[in-house]
């Protein structure tokens, strides 16, 4: 049986957030928006793009648990903003498998545009 539930994922991604926030040289880039029995929201503002992380427990979402989405902040034209970098859970994931694809997203972001 997987231990894998809102519970639990919600608050290893708490955990990953304190670990994220106390190695951001920024931490104006980081911002909880949201921490209560229904949702951890936190919103990134990286250098390129923007970002945020929704942990939510609602049954009336296309994920399980978690959802990343990152998008360019240059694009001026509305209709072609689209994600440049999403994830999401599903029932088939641990939740090392979420904090290590956070990790991804995160370098992702941080690096976006970066030559």
């Amino acid at each position: 049986m997987s231990d894998y539930n809102y519970e639990v994922i919600k608050t290893s991604i708490w955990e990953w957030y304190e670990r994220v926030l106390s190695d951001c040289l920024n931490q104006d880039e980081i911002m909880l928006s949201k921490n209560n029995e229904e949702a951890l929201i936190i919103d990134f503002d990286f250098k390129n793009c923007m970002a945020q992380l929704s942990v939510t427990n609602s049954q009336y979402v296309p994920y399980q648990f978690v959802y990343f989405e990152a998008m360019d902040i240059e694009t001026s034209d509305l209709e072609e903003i689209i994600p440049i970098y999403s994830f999401h859970d599903d029932d088939t994931m641990q939740k090392d498998d979420v904090i290590s694809a956070l990790d991804e997203a995160l370098l992702f972001c941080t690096n976006y545009k970066v030559k």
